[in-house]
């Protein structure tokens, strides 16, 4: 696992600031309407469709009926986008929410997008609007909009039980992902992000040193400026512990909480009261956050993909970065021909050395993935180049051992 988190790392600290069509398009999925919808569902505020009757949420405390509707609620939402979903209980009356998109290369290599569902205060009305439903629709709002693609690496939407009580639910699942040796590369948890009274539009990201914490951070900061999001951004660290993002911590993940000015100036006055309301939102910063969040996950698994609504129609000749870059022995590079072409894909080193030949043939149109690996070279820089046709183009890929 450590192996692997170093060339995360590694893979992270090489990219570019430069804008990809894939996150820039993701960005732009995210959908005002449809957060905010997730929010009156989970907050009472309208009735859904649950079990095949419209019901309403009134309280999603551990103690009330609501908090089970609200997990069957969540349930439903999640297989309607076609995922596996899975009911994690860890108690009498605790049980997680979690849906898994396995990655078509590396499907035991894990991003979790995530935020906890139940609420405060502990009587039969507690809306949790902010505290956190917020957070919760923006999970589902990420499952929304990433199910409609085929991504290289799983992600899982996780959404908690019981944090009220002291991160039980979140702290079951970590507990269990590290007795499973699960490979978690990263960790996005999302805990109140949609009020901001004073709309100075500022939220904090909290990190620590732990694994790839400070990387994660790194990427949100960096999706905010390049994709011109417009959140000013404090960097807590050491970051509280007191959300879903620590059992990651206390187990060895790298994770990082964004949330609202929340240590700041512009504490939710309505915060575990019955009065935090979707009414008291700021919706245009509660998207703001929403499009950081959903970015950042974007920029990890968002290279060289492609959208299962499309049919994979091309108009032109096309060399994909290679990915992962870094890589250790193997990478895959993608390709795409709009017409029959004869092609050859080769590997040359720094001096134009010819490496290896990974295609040399004729091709039908279409789109292709070429495994390439290199097991007989050393740690350094290769170059890989496509001919097909008239259209010749190089990319440099980087070998680390």
């Amino acid at each position: 696992m450590k192996k692997i988190f170093f060339i995360f790392l590694l893979m992270m600290i090489c990219e570019t600031s430069a804008q990809s069509t894939f996150v820039q398009q993701i960005i732009n999925s995210v959908n005002q309407d449809s957060i905010i919808y997730f929010v009156r569902e989970l907050s009472g505020d309208t009735s859904t469709l649950i079990d095949g009757t419209y019901q309403t949420i009134q309280s999603r405390n551990k103690n009330q009926p609501g908090n089970a509707l609200a997990e069957t609620y969540l349930k439903q939402k999640l297989q309607g986008y076609g995922l596996t979903t899975t009911v994690q209980s860890f108690s009498t009356t605790g049980k997680n929410v979690y849906a898994v998109q396995p990655g078509n290369l590396y499907p035991n290599h894990k991003f979790i997008i995530c935020a906890h569902f139940d609420d405060m205060p502990s009587g039969s009305i507690a809306p949790g609007a902010d505290d956190n439903a917020s957070g919760t629709a923006a999970v589902l709002e990420a499952a929304r909009i990433f199910s409609k693609f085929s991504l290289p690496w799983t992600i899982v939407y996780a959404l908690w039980d019981e944090e009220e009580q002291g991160l039980i639910g979140s702290n079951y699942y970590a507990s269990q992902a590290s007795i499973n040796n699960d490979t978690i590369l990263a960790v996005i948890n999302l805990d109140m992000i949609a009020w901001d009274s004073n709309n100075d539009k500022v939220a904090e990201i909290h990190t620590n040193n732990q694994s790839a914490s400070l990387a994660i951070k790194d990427k949100m900061i960096n999706v905010n400026s390049t994709y011109n999001i417009g959140v000013t951004l404090n960097v807590i660290n050491p970051g509280t512990n007191a959300s879903d993002h620590s059992p990651f911590w206390q187990k060895g993940y790298g994770a990082v909480l964004l949330i609202e000015n929340y240590y700041g100036n512009d504490f939710n006055q309505f915060y575990h009261t019955t009065n935090d309301l979707i009414q008291y939102f700021n919706q245009p910063y509660y998207v703001m956050l929403t499009k950081l969040s959903l970015g950042t996950l974007a920029e990890f698994v968002g290279v060289g993909l492609t959208s299962i609504e499309e049919h994979h129609t091309t108009c032109d000749y096309k060399l994909e970065q290679n990915y992962p870059n870094p890589f250790n022995p193997s990478t895959v590079i993608s390709y795409q021909l709009p017409v029959s072409s004869d092609v050859t894909l080769k590997v040359f080193d720094v001096l134009g050395n010819e490496v290896a030949t990974l295609v040399n043939e004729e091709k039908p149109s279409g789109m292709y993935n070429v495994q390439c690996t290199i097991n007989n070279l050393s740690t350094g820089i290769y170059f890989y180049q496509l001919k097909a046709g008239d259209y010749l183009e190089t990319k440099k890929m980087i070998l680390l051992k």
